[in-house]
């Protein structure tokens, strides 16, 4: 999960702060970034700390997956059928 995004005007960067699934944060850096949906695709894999913090609140449920395809109205490019905008031209598809 997405949980904050930084952004560089001076050296044109962009950079996340993601929330794995095992509740650590990883800086991600724009140019490691593979595809930005409901989710945002790494271009490589990272190492993830093996600590995982403390929390007294409950574990998020798991989502379901899902099965069906969209198709983007405006640029034809498929996308996951949870997906709210297109992968490639940013459309909505809702």
């Amino acid at each position: 999960m997405v949980k904050d995004v930084s952004v560089d005007f001076q050296n044109k960067s962009l950079a996340f702060r993601v929330t794995t699934k095992a509740r650590t944060e990883l800086d991600v850096g724009w140019d490691d970034v593979l595809s930005v949906e409901d989710v945002v695709l790494l271009k490589k894999e990272v190492d993830l700390p093996t600590q995982v913090p403390q929390s007294t609140s409950p574990p998020a449920p798991a989502v379901p997956a899902v099965q069906a395809m969209i198709i983007c109205p405006s640029c034809g490019t498929s996308a996951p059928g949870h997906a709210k905008f297109c992968p490639k031209c940013g459309a909505s598809l809702r």
